[in-house]
Order: C-alpha cells, then structure tokens, then sequence
C-alpha cells in the first residue's frame, strides 16, 4: 500500500504528523464523480491553529482521525469516470461544504453550508473525508473550481477566505455601495474583507487593530483597502468612529475578532438601523459575551452569523482575485514544508508578522 506523509486531526484535538495510505479514485464516497489532486500549498486557518493550541475550550474536533487543512491549491492527476468538469493538468481551488442532504429547508434554499440535517463540521470534507495537508487527497468534481492562468497558485491559497469574505459581505449581510463598514481585527480574513467592501464600492473602510499589528498588519490594511485604522490600544473606538462618521455610526460592523469586547463595541459603533455581523468566534466553538439587548432594540439592529460559504461566493471570489480588485498573494506571508508544520504553526499563531503561512507539501 502507497503512503504519504500528512497531517493528521484527531478526536481528542491532537494533531500529529504521521504515515497514511494514498487516497484511491474509487475509494470514497464522492466516487465515480471523485477527482484525485495534488496539493501545491494548504494555508493554515485560523481554526487549525486552535486545534494544535494548549487552550483547547470550545475547539470543535472531527468524529474520527482525519487529513486536516482546507485553503487548498491543487493540480488535477486523475478523475473518477463520471467526471466532466476538470481533467488532468487543470489548477483547481477547492470548496469547503463537500456534504449535504439536498432537500432539507436550507438545501432547498441553496444554503449547502447550513444543511439542516448535518452538524456543522460533517459537511466539510477536512473533518470527516481528507483535507490538504498532505501531498494527494480526493474532492468531488462538483466541489472544485477551475483557476485563470492569471490567478497564481500562491495567490489562490487565499481563495477559501476570499469567498468566506464574499459570503459575509454581499450574502449574509448585503453590504450595499457607498456604505460605511467598520472591520474589527487586521488579519488575513480582516484585510480581505476591507478588499472586498471597497470592490463593491462601500466606504469608508474603517479597520482595527491593537498595538502589536501597527507595524505590519495594520499597515497592510492601510495598503489594501483600509481608508481609516485604529489602533484600539490608543484610541477609543467609539469616539472615533463617532467623529469619523458625525456622531451617527456605521452601516456595518464586521466582528472578526473572536475576542469578547469587540462584541460590545460593534453594538456601540453601529448606527441605528445598522448590520452587525459576529464572526470572530465560530473557529472555536463560539465565545461567551454578554450582551446588553437594550441597544439591539432600542437601535432595531440586525445582528447576524456566518459559516463557510456557497458556490456564488467562490465564483464571486475568484472574479475578484482574477481581476486584481482583491489582491491575496502578498497577504500569503510564509510557506513552510510539511516536515516543518511545527514551525509554521507557531508563526502563524503568534507573529504579527505573518497574515497567511502556507504548507506546501
């Protein structure tokens, strides 16, 4: 039997590089629309980090050991004998929600994402079929999407944030043009939201931070669609979104956090009538935050949530990066070989230095 080397999730949230089998067309359960890939690189999620992090709370862990990583850049070598819509040679980007029932009320609303009848891990393919870090792994063809020569495979390592972005920006809170947004937390996701709100034409952008990201994330933000930064360490949030917006708020806050305090914030800087979307915890299970509802009434907000995306985000997505209206490959700021996953992840999780680290097989 074939083996590579991967990187392995477990149920008890470890995650361990070791020896497993090379996946087979044939041998799984999107055959015979079953597409063998080779991964160019697999950036690493925020939700991988918490998962090899000491502080486990609320880390959601897949029901058996599995391959994990999803930002997946990858080459087409074999395809199923029902396939039609790549073949070999073909650079492909790879769709996160590889399961779903298809008829329940969510499906029918072509929300695949929230399929009603799966928890909300068992329909992504890194937590039960194999994800990307690793040198082969399997997709269905109906899940994979073909990339422009002019998109290069480092760039398109930010495809599945790009289309989380879009999915949170134009699907789930229906930013309009010429709309003020105010994004919390200067991340890659951060920055790409800021790309993708003044793609659309909303504005101002306004994005913070805390005092380590002055340097270099928030700088970034400044270079990629930022109009205005904060660094909250220094500057009071709220009075300065008050001045910058003549005391009225935002249209829309976009918590990108997962920290509590940007919770009680995005309710104090959204305008009356405003959206606010909460994002920043779901990567780990969710955070605790009180929440005062007197200002949820008394300002009629609309306060909604987000998980991965559909297929008119990717689609939307890769426009986007192909047409050079969000830039993605100088946010890709590391690339580590998988021997070295170790090294990356540590990056990842505690440099200000870094936006996306990548893991080229």
């Amino acid at each position: 039997m074939e083996t590579m080397k991967a990187l392995v999730s477990y149920p008890s949230a470890e995650l361990k590089l070791e020896e497993v089998p090379v996946p087979k067309l044939g041998e799984n359960r999107y055959a015979p629309h079953d597409v063998l890939v080779e991964v160019e690189y697999c950036g690493i999620c925020g939700s991988d980090i918490h998962m090899w992090g000491k502080d486990k709370t609320g880390v959601k862990t897949p029901p058996r050991k599995v391959v994990s990583g999803h930002e997946i850049v990858s080459v087409v070598k074999a395809v199923g004998p029902e396939v039609t819509a790549v073949k070999p040679g073909d650079r492909v980007v790879h769709e996160i929600v590889t399961m779903y029932c298809g008829h329940c009320p969510a499906c029918l609303e072509g929300r695949f994402n929230i399929c009603n009848t799966l928890p909300p891990m068992e329909g992504r393919a890194h937590f039960v079929t194999g994800g990307g870090f690793a040198k082969y792994t399997v997709w269905p063809e109906w899940q994979l999407h073909k990339l422009p020569d002019s998109v290069s495979s480092l760039a398109a390592v930010l495809c599945e944030p790009t289309a989380g972005s879009v999915h949170s920006i134009v699907t789930r809170v229906d930013v309009k043009a010429g709309q003020s947004v105010a994004i919390l937390g200067p991340g890659a996701r951060g920055l790409l939201l800021a790309q993708v709100c003044k793609a659309i034409g909303a504005g101002p952008v306004i994005v913070s931070g805390r005092e380590r990201d002055v340097p270099f994330r928030l700088a970034m933000a400044k270079q990629y669609g930022a109009d205005y930064i904060v660094n909250v360490d220094r500057e009071d949030i709220r009075k300065r979104v008050a001045e910058l917006t003549g005391g009225i708020g935002v249209d829309v806050v976009l918590e990108n956090t997962g920290a509590v305090e940007p919770i009680d914030e995005s309710l104090d800087i959204v305008r009356k009538g405003g959206k606010v979307m909460w994002a920043g915890g779901g990567i780990r299970g969710g955070i605790i935050a009180p929440v005062d509802t007197y200002k949820v009434i008394v300002k009629e907000l609309t306060i909604v949530g987000e998980i991965s995306q559909i297929p008119y985000d990717w689609t939307t997505a890769i426009k986007l990066i192909a047409a050079g209206k969000v830039v993605t490959e100088p946010l890709v700021t590391h690339v580590f070989s998988l021997d070295d996953w170790h090294q990356g992840f540590e990056l990842a999780a505690t440099s200000a230095e870094s936006l996306r680290v990548a893991i080229k097989p």
